[in-house]
């Protein structure tokens, strides 16, 4: 993996497009993440997962900081909708252990 938020594409999407996977440098803080997500995500702290849409794109967000963006139609596609994420999401983030 390389480049900006290490992004790879895992496979094609049944719904279209790929499934592209990426990952912050930090991981989320459950608890604050789904508060900061509260009525936009299906989140759970227990299991450590946030999905949400964003621009017909779903994402989801792992406790790790990996990010799994289903419908991207390239690479570049998913890393312009994380940089678009990112500002919401990033009060989530704690320093790595």
């Amino acid at each position: 993996m390389s480049g900006k938020y290490n992004v790879k594409t895992l496979r094609p999407c049944v719904g279209g497009g790929f499934v592209i996977e990426a990952h912050f440098e930090k991981r989320f803080s459950m608890e604050a993440l789904c508060r900061l997500l509260e009525g936009i995500a299906q989140c759970s702290e227990k299991l450590g997962v946030a999905r949400f849409s964003h621009e017909g794109c779903t994402f989801t967000l792992y406790r790790s900081g990996r990010i799994d963006v289903r419908r991207a139609e390239s690479e570049d596609e998913a890393i312009r909708l994380i940089d678009d994420i990112k500002p919401i999401v990033e009060a989530a983030f704690v320093e790595q252990l």
